[in-house]
């Protein structure tokens, strides 16, 4: 008994481990083209092209939020603001959808799991997803002067991460047009010469044009919003997910889908899982990666992919506050129904096919690809340290629990309301 438990204790940690070699290297490039769009792509650009209920406004809307790297609790707030700023609700919706469920993180993190193909298929299928939640949007509540969004803003602060620092004073765009970097790159340059030439003497750096900031205030920026903001919203559930694909992969037979009842058991059995979990899209790779390599078919881990991080209680809840109940039915019921679509067609051409989906859970024997693996894991466990420390671990352990408190306060609010208009009648 005590040899069993130890060797199930070794091949957990050895699939952990095993896990941080694979998804290190990615995540931690993940989170510098994070930094990257948050700076270099203008908040005001993108909310010209999403004010019409449009095809061409969900379409967009749809594609801007597939790099975006946004937690489906923190999303919310984003959705909110551009909803004030102007952009169409069937927009707002088809964002909610792609920015939780893909991202530039979780795309890189999906390539070192399970190959280049299922990484590109991946936001492809949220792509499509979040068109076709638009366009239900557009017919039908495109003009429902019910729909309105709900004075109460409580919930999507309260779940909001409230610690960023805007790189310009009183702007909350941290946009960073070509030509100002352009100049900023050149002064910080001439200042790198002019210090050289003078034997480092500070006086002979070069002014900034009245800029509020310069080069190296701007990377610092990049470097902060993805490796402290989106780490700090994303690293506990990361840990989360690693560890529950661990236990997954351990727990569940080789031959749990040998029967065909199982394989059709299974869709239904990823949405329930799925809907109320709070997860982010990097987390849920790694569940998703256990449960397609112990027999799991590749569309009902498709499933948990997508509805895992677009959806959880406290995400619909919040939605429910903002945009109505209508708007939030037609959210979940989309995503559902488009990934489970989905999910048994790509089973079903895979089988045709006679293709499979290989899942990689070990990490390369190349020396140099070996170095990038441990250098990166090892680099990734001293940020997970670092950021919990600051605070990090508190915040995502609030954040799971917030899930329930939204949930449990909406169904209060609900009851209230409805023995207020019983002691009317």
């Amino acid at each position: 008994m005590t040899f069993d438990f130890l060797e199930i204790l070794t091949s957990f940690f050895a699939f952990l481990w095993s896990s941080f070699l694979l998804l290190a290297p990615m995540l931690l490039l993940g989170l510098l083209l994070s930094g990257l769009i948050h700076v270099f792509i203008s908040r005001q650009a993108i909310l010209r092209w999403l004010r019409d209920d449009s095809l061409k406004s969900v379409t967009m809307s749809s594609a801007i939020g597939v790099p975006v790297p946004l937690c489906s609790c923190s999303v919310v707030p984003v959705v909110a603001e551009m909803r004030n700023k102007g952009a169409s609700r069937s927009s707002c919706m088809s964002f909610l959808i792609t920015a939780p469920e893909t991202g530039a993180d979780s795309i890189l993190v999906t390539n070192a799991f399970f190959g280049p193909i299922v990484a590109i298929v991946r936001p492809v299928i949220s792509f499509i997803t979040a068109v076709v939640a638009g366009i239900f949007c557009i017919g039908l509540i495109r003009d429902d002067p019910d729909e309105v969004k709900a004075s109460d803003h409580d919930h999507y602060r309260e779940c909001s991460h409230d610690h960023h620092q805007s790189l310009i004073a009183d702007r909350d765009d941290c946009y960073v047009s070509p030509s100002q970097l352009k100049v900023l790159l050149v002064n910080w340059l001439k200042g790198l010469v002019g210090r050289q030439s003078t034997g480092g003497s500070s006086s002979a750096e070069v002014p900034t044009d009245n800029q509020e900031f310069d080069f190296k205030k701007l990377v610092k920026h990049i470097f902060r919003y993805g490796f402290i903001e989106i780490a700090d919203d994303i690293l506990f559930a990361l840990l989360v997910g690693v560890v529950l694909g661990g236990v997954l992969f351990l727990a569940i037979p080789s031959d749990l889908m040998a029967h065909e009842y199982a394989r059709w058991l299974s869709y239904p059995v990823m949405v329930l899982i799925g809907i109320p979990l709070y997860i982010c899209a990097s987390a849920s790779t790694p569940i998703a990666a256990a449960l397609v390599a112990n027999g799991v078919s590749p569309g009902a881990a498709l499933i948990f992919l997508m509805t895992g991080p677009a959806t959880n209680t406290g995400t619909i809840a919040i939605i429910v506050s903002q945009f109505g109940s209508r708007f939030a039915s037609i959210y979940v019921a989309a995503v559902i129904a488009v990934t489970v679509v989905l999910g048994i067609a790509i089973d079903a051409l895979l089988l045709a096919a006679g293709l499979a989906i290989s899942v990689n859970l070990d990490a390369s024997h190349a020396p140099a690809v070996q170095l990038l693996q441990w250098g990166s894991a090892l680099l990734l466990i001293a940020l997970i340290v670092w950021r919990f420390q600051a605070g990090a671990l508190r915040r995502g352990y609030e954040d799971m629990l917030l899930n329930l408190r939204f949930r449990s306060s909406m169904g209060d609010r609900d009851l209230s309301a409805r023995d207020l208009s019983s002691d009317k009648s």
